[in-house]
C-alpha cells in the first residue's frame, strides 16, 4: 500500500548486522602491509621503503582494486573502541614492563671492577688488570716511569690516572702544556709532498746506506698534507747498480728505533713513487695500493738463490718499473702528544 512502511524481517536484519561486522573486521584485521603508512609494517624489517615496493606490489594509493578482505582508508571507518587483547602488547600489565624476572642491563654477567667495560664475562672482552681503568690489553706497557702521575702507553686514560705523558722520563713535564717537544726541523723534513722539497736523502747506488734519520712528530696522523707528517725523498738510479735487473740491488726502509708498545709502536711510514699517487702504488704485489702504513719496506727483483728470494718466480719479467725515486711519509699512529723520537734507516743492499 502506498505510503506504508514494511518492517524488515528479523532474519534479514541479523544478516545485515553480521555482514557489517564482517566488513569492519576485515578493515581492522586486513593486510597491514597494503596502504600502511607505518614503517614497521608486516614486512617486519622497519624499512622506510614505499609500501609494496619490496614485494613488487603497488601501494594502495595507486591500486584501484583492493585485495580480498583489503584495507580501507581512515576516512571510511574507525578502529573499534574498547579494550582488546589483540591491540594490547603488554597483555594485562598496564605498566608495559618487561616480563618479570628479566633484566634490561646490556651486560648482566660482566665483572668489571675498574669501570672500563672489560672484564670476566664482559662483551667488550677480558681485562688484564681489573683494578686499572687505563688498561685492558696494555698492562705490560702502560707505565708512569717518572712517577709524576701521568701515564703513557695505555689503552685509555682516566681522571685518576691521566695521560699520555708527553715526556715520561721527566717528572717536571707531563701534559702537552709542560712539554716543548723537539719536533723534526722543517729544513730536515717537509710537512707536505712536493718536488724539490726539503728532506732529500741523496742518490744511493747499490751497496749504499743513508745515515740514520731521526725525527719526532707529536700528533697522530691527520691525513696527507695536514701537517702531522715528515716527508723524505731518495733516489735509486737503476744505472747505479752492479749489474742489470734482476741484479740491481734490494731497496729497504725500516725503523731502527720505533718507541712505544712493541706490538703497536708509535710510528709507521708509507712509500710513494710520486706525490699524486696512492701509497705503495707500483711497488709490487706485496706492497701495492691499499697496503696500510708499514714498519718496514723492501723492493727487489725475484731471481735465483742465494739472492733475496729463496723461491724465485720461473716466469720472472721486468714488468714492474724500477722505483728510481721514492717519497717516504712518516706518521705517528700511537701515543698522541708524546715527544718520542724515531730513527729511520734507508739502504740499497747488494744482490
Amino acid at each position: 500500500m502506498l505510503g506504508a512502511s514494511r518492517p524488515t524481517p528479523t532474519l534479514v536484519r541479523l544478516s545485515l548486522v553480521l555482514a557489517a561486522a564482517a566488513h569492519l573486521g576485515a578493515c581492522a584485521g586486513g593486510d597491514p602491509g597494503i596502504g600502511s603508512t607505518n614503517p614497521f609494517d608486516s614486512q617486519g624489517n622497519g624499512s622506510n621503503a614505499t609500501p609494496g615496493t619490496e614485494t613488487g606490489q603497488p601501494g594502495s594509493e595507486t591500486d584501484p582494486t583492493p585485495t580480498a578482505g583489503g584495507s580501507m582508508s581512515d576516512s571510511e571507518t574507525t578502529a573499534p573502541t574498547g579494550p582488546s587483547s589483540e591491540s594490547d602488547p603488554t597483555g594485562s600489565d598496564p605498566t608495559g614492563d618487561p616480563t618479570p624476572g628479566t633484566t634490561t642491563l646490556p651486560d648482566p654477567n660482566c665483572v668489571d671492577d675498574d669501570g672500563d667495560l672489560h672484564g670476566e664475562g664482559c662483551s667488550a672482552g677480558p681485562d688484564c688488570d681489573d683494578a686499572s681503568y687505563n688498561s685492558w690489553e696494555s698492562c705490560g706497557v702502560c707505565v708512569d716511569a717518572d712517577m709524576d702521575g701521568f701515564w703513557v702507553g695505555c689503552d685509555q686514560y682516566g681522571p685518576d690516572d691521566p695521560g699520555p705523558d708527553c715526556d715520561d722520563a721527566n717528572p717536571d713535564a707531563s701534559d702537552a702544556s709542560d712539554c716543548e717537544c723537539a719536533v723534526t726541523p722543517p729544513e730536515k723534513a717537509s710537512d707536505t709532498c712536493a718536488e724539490g722539497m726539503p728532506g732529500a736523502l741523496g742518490v744511493i747506488a747499490e751497496g749504499g746506506v743513508v745515515p740514520p734519520i731521526k725525527g719526532s712528530i707529536t700528533g697522530i696522523d691527520n691525513g696527507p698534507g695536514n701537517g702531522q707528517e715528515d716527508w723524505y725523498w731518495v733516489e735509486f738510479p737503476e744505472a747505479m747498480a752492479m749489474g742489470n735487473r734482476p741484479n740491481a740491488g734490494k731497496l729497504a726502509a725500516v725503523f731502527a728505533v720505533n718507541p712505544g708498545d712493541p706490538a703497536n709502536p708509535d710510528y709507521r711510514f708509507e712509500v710513494y713513487t710520486a706525490c699524486n699517487k696512492m701509497p705503495f702504488e707500483g711497488l709490487n704485489a706485496t706492497y701495492g695500493p691499499g697496503t696500510p702504513p708499514a714498519r718496514e719496506w723492501e723492493f727487489f727483483d725475484a731471481h735465483t738463490p742465494p739472492n733475496p728470494n729463496p723461491n724465485p718466480n720461473p716466469n720472472y719479467l721486468n714488468n714492474v718499473p724500477w722505483p728510481a725515486k721514492v717519497f717516504i711519509r712518516v706518521i705517528r699512529v700511537a701515543n698522541d702528544q708524546s715527544c718520542s723520537e724515531y730513527t729511520l734507516q734507508v739502504s740499497r743492499l747488494p744482490t
